[in-house]
């Protein structure tokens, strides 16, 4: 039994490795898309950024192409992590506006703090799927999972049509977001978020 055990901890120790290699270099594209661009992207600028060898790069993604929509992808799982991590405090107790905006607000600093889902990443990968169509599926996904997330959240707490609601919301967000970009001071666009998103919620709510 303990050769057996040895044998498969040995199994497990490379793989676990591998996918750890992988995120980093994933964690490198991102910070690449959002610190020069999407065109900025190729083998060697991220095997300099995640100081991991050329071949390195390679080896898990054969193009750029391959490298940027693994990258989105990555972006988007490590978003709804973040969102289901805070809407699992919720589930199980009643849920009112008040809520609502808490929940998406702390998702919204999530993001900010997070280098994985930051508001630049995002709207580069948005860009790069306007010039090349084949990105557009990862983040297709991406938003239904969103919206169905938000959906839910406006119909627990009233609304009487949560899937309009919820594309409202995200479309605050959206704008709100784009529009901080230009002024980063966290204080001032944290308060006028928050009170936005709570006049916004009840008057959807009416």
């Amino acid at each position: 039994m303990k050769a057996t055990a040895a044998s498969g901890d040995r199994a497990r120790g490379p793989y676990a490795r591998g996918i750890e290699r992988r995120r980093r270099l994933l964690e490198a594209v991102l910070r690449i898309v959002t610190r020069e661009g999407v065109a900025a992207v190729t083998h060697r600028a991220v095997a300099a950024e995640s100081q991991a060898s050329l071949r390195a790069t390679t080896y898990y993604f054969a193009t750029k192409d391959d490298m940027i929509r693994e990258a989105f992808r990555f972006f988007c799982e490590q978003s709804l992590e973040q969102i289901n991590a805070t809407s699992e405090r919720f589930r199980d107790r009643p849920v009112g506006p008040g809520d609502a905006v808490a929940m998406i607000f702390e998702n919204v600093l999530k993001e900010w703090d997070n280098p994985n889902t930051s508001w630049v990443a995002e709207f580069e990968l948005i860009l790069a799927i306007a010039r090349e169509p084949a990105f557009a599926p990862e983040y297709r996904d991406f938003r239904q999972r969103l919206d169905a997330g938000l959906q839910l959240t406006m119909e627990r707490i009233g609304s009487t049509d949560p899937a309009r609601d919820a594309r409202i919301i995200l479309a605050f967000l959206r704008g709100f977001e784009l529009e901080q970009l230009s002024r980063p001071e966290r204080k001032v666009w944290q308060r006028k978020m928050r009170t936005d998103l709570s006049h916004l919620v009840e008057a959807l709510l009416g």
